[in-house]
């Protein structure tokens, strides 16, 4: 059964000839994941943006479960997002001067309740129980890449969307980090929608999509640039 279900999704910016983003059919079932690749600028922030509701669609339909997203209004979106959708953003997003369960828990003030014993076994299965109390800043890269991850599975959503999640990261650190977040979505049940243009990351992953196939837009704007 599917989770999350786009019909006919466009994304168009004033001025501009052309949108920028044209999908017309998207499904991705509960409990399952999918790595979609690409370079960067063909859209894929914007295609996880518009699922997640931070931007509105230009024309389309996005559901999740029983909730058509591009039915709601911007706060109704970001409450929904808050308890449903998990994100690992790009450039991590912490809160340097927060501890990481401070982190864990800003996420989960955002959802339906604070649960620290929660907060604090997500912060253990991504290995930094010796680091709880430090702050943001006073952790490596790769750590508070763990501390994004967990706190992307704080409101135990039931779909989480990482947006070229190792980007920051070396090779090795980065194949840790992906494993990991497919290991907890797993355990906690959430489906998981990567995109990366990092082609050692999407092999990983049994479903893989192209998003220049998936984009009609970027088809349409080659044959223009012809």
């Amino acid at each position: 059964m599917a989770l999350l279900e786009i019909e006919d999704l466009v994304m168009a910016y004033s001025g501009k000839a052309q949108p920028v983003l044209s999908v017309p059919r998207f499904s991705l079932e509960a409990g399952k994941q999918v790595a979609v690749k690409g370079p960067s600028g063909c859209g894929k922030t914007t295609f996880l943006h518009l699922i997640a509701g931070i931007v509105a669609a230009s024309a389309g339909r996005i559901s999740l479960g029983d909730t058509v997203v591009t039915d709601l209004g911007e706060a109704a979106r970001d409450r929904f997002r808050a308890r449903n959708i998990g994100y690992v953003f790009q450039s991590f997003h912490l809160m340097r001067d927060f501890t990481c369960l401070e982190n864990v828990e800003l996420g989960m003030s955002f959802g339906a309740k604070l649960d620290r014993d929660f907060a604090k076994s997500l912060l253990e299965r991504v290995g930094l129980a010796e680091r709880i109390g430090y702050r943001a800043s006073e952790l490596s890269i790769g750590q508070q890449q763990r501390v994004a991850l967990a706190r992307a599975l704080a409101n135990r959503p039931r779909l989480v969307l990482a947006d070229e999640p190792t980007g920051s990261l070396d090779q090795e650190t980065g194949e840790r980090a992906i494993g990991l977040l497919r290991e907890m979505c797993e355990e906690n049940g959430a489906s998981l929608l990567v995109v990366s243009h990092d082609l050692s990351i999407v092999d990983r992953f049994e479903r893989k999509i192209d998003f220049r196939e998936l984009n009609e837009a970027l088809s349409r704007s080659e044959e223009a640039a012809r």
